[in-house]
């Protein structure tokens, strides 16, 4: 088949697939990152945004003064009710949030032994003690990376690697299974791949090695596929790292997605990953793998972008990023006047009722006819199923009539 062909073919199916997935997975069953608090419920509600709109960080970013306020609350509001299982969550995100590793840890401690207290009175805490795994395995985390990645005291990853993996256990299908890429992120951590035995002599590791499975080939130009492998949800758990947790500045989780992308063949939004990486490297920012200089592929051509293509995407790369922290920009000066006056969401339901959309994302590039690629997937789905009609309406049509051609024959023989 030749490629266009197959493009086309296989945007049917994406289509037809995004339409089924439409009906089958409600916005308010999508669970989406590894840290649990208010903002995480409130986000499971209204859905992620999507792949291109997190890339470029068109997504909520708070100032600090929001979760010292969030901390304010609950602080007196655990110490008059200690049962109050969801303010130990609050408290101790609010403290990881604005960089305070050890009170964050020590929250959990408290919610621990609140869990526990309420287990021996026959009370059902099961997702809240999977809140806590979940919570304290990612502090955990954060402290080792603010802490400056220091590769001679691993303990705060090792318990990470245990308490994420024990929260997994307990309820595998939290997150739709977002905490399985922060796993491998972790295991990456501790036992990453070793130049030049475990790896392509052009790669540069990526987390998928932390799978044994793998582990040194684990860049698909060979035919390998993330769901063969059982990680069809990767871009999915990946995004919610960034959206929901602490990778919008990680390079190796962008790394990671560019993979992932070009792999499923979303080409265009690869490149979108690929330029966040470049921009976050230019920045200064490193990537965690134990090497002192690593060369980082240019996967656009390999990818299929062509260089009308590329030029267009890399524009609406940096249009997109300049709208999207406009966006946030505006969005974070809405949050702090109100905050300064003592109003936040946690207490007030219709506080961004008030908020109107500054501005609206460019459009991504490769548009159809000037629809975007889901009215794309909504009208080639409502053309084939209008096909299909007309074709079953126009057998029918035929095969009455021919029946009815048939009884004259029979008629005129009698």
């Amino acid at each position: 088949m030749p490629m266009r062909d197959r493009a086309w073919a296989g945007l049917v199916s994406v289509a037809l697939a995004g339409l089924f997935l439409a009906f089958a997975c409600p916005p308010g069953e999508r669970r989406n990152a590894c840290l649990w608090d208010e903002d995480t419920l409130r986000t499971e509600a209204a859905g992620l945004p999507g792949v291109a709109e997190i890339i470029v960080g068109r997504f909520d970013r708070f100032p600090d003064l929001y979760y010292e306020m969030r901390l304010t609350r609950v602080t007196p509001l655990i110490e008059s009710d200690p049962d109050q299982l969801e303010a130990y969550d609050d408290a101790g995100v609010a403290c990881d949030r604005l960089g305070r590793d050890d009170e964050a840890i020590e929250w959990m401690a408290q919610k621990l032994a609140a869990i526990e207290r309420l287990e021996a009175s026959g009370e059902d805490v099961s997702e809240h003690r999977y809140r806590y795994l979940a919570n304290l395995g990612t502090f955990h985390v954060h402290r080792w990376v603010r802490g400056g990645g220091d590769r001679g005291d691993m303990s705060d990853l090792e318990q990470a690697r245990d308490l994420i993996a024990e929260a997994i256990e307990l309820n595998p299908d939290a997150h739709f299974g977002r905490e399985r890429y922060q796993l491998l992120a972790i295991k990456w951590l501790l036992d990453p791949p070793v130049p030049g035995e475990d790896e392509d002599f052009y790669r540069v590791p990526l987390i998928f090695d932390a799978d044994p499975a793998l582990r040194g080939n684990s860049y698909f130009p060979r035919g390998n596929t993330l769901p063969e492998h059982g990680y069809g949800d990767a871009i999915e758990g990946l995004t919610g790292l960034i959206a929901l947790g602490a990778a919008w500045e990680s390079v190796d989780i962008f790394h990671a997605l560019t993979a992932a992308l070009r792999q499923r063949g979303d080409a265009s939004v690869a490149l979108l990953a690929q330029l966040r990486r470049e921009e976050l490297l230019d920045e200064g920012r490193v990537s965690f793998y134990p090497v002192e200089s690593l060369e980082y592929p240019d996967w656009v051509e390999a990818a299929g972008v062509y260089d009308s293509q590329e030029v267009k995407i890399k524009a609406y790369y940096k249009a997109a990023r300049a709208e999207a922290e406009s966006w946030r920009e505006a969005r974070n000066a809405y949050l702090l006047e109100r905050l300064t006056h003592g109003d936040h969401p946690d207490i007030n339901a219709t506080f961004w009722a008030s908020w109107e959309e500054p501005s609206q994302p460019p459009q991504m590039p490769g548009s159809f006819l000037g629809l975007s690629r889901p009215m794309l997937a909504l009208v080639i789905v409502s053309l084939t199923l209008v096909v299909g009609v007309g074709l079953f309406v126009a057998g029918s049509l035929m095969a009455a009539k021919l029946y009815g051609m048939h009884i004259r024959r029979t008629n005129t023989t009698a």
